[in-house]
């Protein structure tokens, strides 16, 4: 099998959990094409692994002047008809400036399909549900495929402005990393039931005699990107009350992004400067250095699918300390593997910081039994096992009408679009 995967940003330091995915399904003997969006910048490729996934990595934006001309005409002088009305579609649902957003989706969409053929894939299956996923539907559309999508999360805060229920009716199956995120994408498509999957992010557990010990040292680490939606002031606010109430910690924040110049003020305002250590974007390697210095984890996301970092900290039996958000409580059972504290709430966290840093053994325990759960229920090779199969699936219908279509003298893009569910547009 030959599958296309599609991020907006590919590689990034937040997505390492894509590039492990795609080495699971290749040592199953599936051919993956990768293609980004957005061309990663230097700050995105941060280690070996990154830089040859990004030297394998085809971008969209900026796109290649010369690539771009050959596409938009070649699409529309083979396919007129079809070239117009997924335009109509994707422009004729939009409102106001969501017009323009959708126009370059279309563009995007029609270099995509265009790579896709000259590629020989067989199918385009897109991470997040978000604008990235615009651009794969129309090229999807473009390209006679069957198409899929990963819902992560926070991705599905917005079903309709990126058609959520258009995009499942159409895809041949849609994936969910957690029940959770299931039922809220199932809002959108209740009918889709019987295609929309959980398979959970996979991560390896170290082996029992390769964990590192705990330090023993009150050292908190947060690894996330530096974003409103992961919630830093309310840890900070939850920081400055350990201080105030005299406990001894250090935090490290492992991560960069948007919110970087507002963080660091807000540590030296707090007076936490001795207490916060901030380390920008590290490549995976840095980030488990600091996971195995840690005494515990901890995040306070607004939103969240269930968050790779959570699983990263498991794999090296560290405790963790999150919000009940998304499918965080799919992972962490309150009490038991880490604990659970409602988002926003600073004195809240600080209590559950304090209760892990206060005893040290029962802290070791709940990093055991996260342990213990990863193992059950991340397995990186199940889980990769189970998208080859859902890839399996969607691409033998659309072999075997192909083979057919090609006995009767029919032309195969329209089987293939046929076979997407795109028949609609296609006619």
């Amino acid at each position: 099998m030959k599958i296309a995967y599609l991020v907006s940003r590919y590689p990034a330091p937040s997505h390492t959990f894509i590039e492990r995915e795609i080495r699971a399904l290749s040592d199953l003997g599936v051919e993956i094409l990768r293609f980004s969006v957005r061309k990663p910048g230097a700050a995105d490729v941060l280690g070996e692994r990154a830089r040859a996934e990004a030297a394998q990595t085809r971008w969209l934006v900026p796109p290649p002047p010369i690539q771009l001309a050959t596409a938009v005409v070649a699409t529309f002088v083979t396919q007129p008809a079809v070239s117009l009305r997924v335009l109509a579609d994707a422009i004729g649902k939009a409102r106001g400036r969501q017009k323009l957003k959708w126009l370059m989706y279309y563009f995007e969409g029609v270099l995509l399909a265009w790579m896709l053929k000259r590629a020989g894939a067989e199918h385009l299956h897109c991470h997040f549900g978000n604008s990235g996923s615009n651009t794969a539907m129309i090229a999807a559309r473009l390209a006679g495929l069957p198409m899929s999508i990963t819902f992560h999360g926070i991705d599905l805060d917005e079903p309709m402005e990126f058609r959520h229920g258009e995009k499942v009716r159409e895809c041949a199956f849609a994936v969910c990393i957690s029940e959770r995120g299931r039922e809220t994408l199932l809002q959108s498509a209740p009918e889709a039931a019987g295609k929309v999957h959980v398979v959970r992010c996979g991560y390896p557990a170290a082996a029992a005699d390769a964990v590192p010990p705990m330090p023993e040292r009150n050292r908190i680490v947060c690894v996330a990107r530096l974003a409103p939606e992961k919630g830093h002031c309310v840890l900070l606010g939850a920081l400055n009350e350990l201080k105030t109430r005299g406990r001894d910690f250090h935090c490290t924040l492992v991560g960069g992004g948007p919110l970087e110049r507002e963080i660091v003020t807000h540590v030296a305002k707090a007076g936490l400067s001795g207490h916060v250590t901030m380390t920008g974007a590290l490549a995976p390697a840095g980030v488990a250095r600091h996971l195995a210095d840690a005494d515990l984890v901890v995040l306070a996301s607004l939103g969240e699918g269930i968050p790779v970092v959570l699983m990263e900290a498991f794999a090296l039996q560290r405790p963790v300390v999150a919000t009940r958000v998304g499918g965080i409580s799919e992972l962490v059972v309150d009490g038991e593997s880490g604990r659970l504290v409602e988002p926003g709430d600073a004195i809240a966290l600080a209590d559950a910081l304090e209760w892990m840093l206060s005893d040290p053994e029962r802290a070791r325990a709940l990093g055991k039994a996260g342990w213990q759960t990863l193992r059950a229920k991340h397995d990186p090779r199940s889980s990769a096992e189970q998208m080859r199969q859902l890839f399996a699936g969607a691409v033998r219908p659309l072999n075997r009408t192909a083979v057919e279509g090609d006995a009767q003298g029919e032309p195969q893009a329209e089987s293939t679009n046929r076979g997407m569910g795109a028949d609609n547009l296609a006619r």
